[in-house]
């Protein structure tokens, strides 16, 4: 069976995962100031929840329920934002190798004069 979080992520755009971020980040900062889940965050993850897990409930009234679905939700977009930093490191080290070489071949050529 596939891992769920890999079946979610091959269905939303790259403005989906981009708005999933940015709602971790505005329930996260609404966590950590007042001890409380942002609405419009709580309401985002419950639209998302019951679009790709239809069969499983969750009440938002539920507080295990919240929990749950805030967590998940959370992890997904660690994934995201951890997948995103890996790729860019990758671009990056690819870029360092190219210009690595470049400098090597240029380095390599030797001047030829006559004297």
């Amino acid at each position: 069976m596939q891992n769920q979080y890999d079946v979610i992520l091959s269905s939303l755009s790259e403005d989906g995962k981009n708005e999933l971020v940015a709602n971790k980040k505005l329930n996260q900062g609404e966590m950590n100031l007042r001890n409380m889940y942002n609405g419009h965050a709580l309401d985002y993850f419950f639209r998302l929840w019951h679009k790709h897990f239809p069969n499983v409930r969750q009440s938002k009234t539920c507080k295990g329920c919240r929990d749950g679905v805030v967590k998940f939700y959370h992890g997904l977009a660690d994934l995201i934002t951890k997948k995103r930093e890996e790729d860019q490191l990758q671009a990056d080290k690819e870029k360092s190798e190219k210009l690595e070489k470049k400098n090597k071949k240029t380095k390599v050529k030797k001047s030829t004069s006559k004297k």
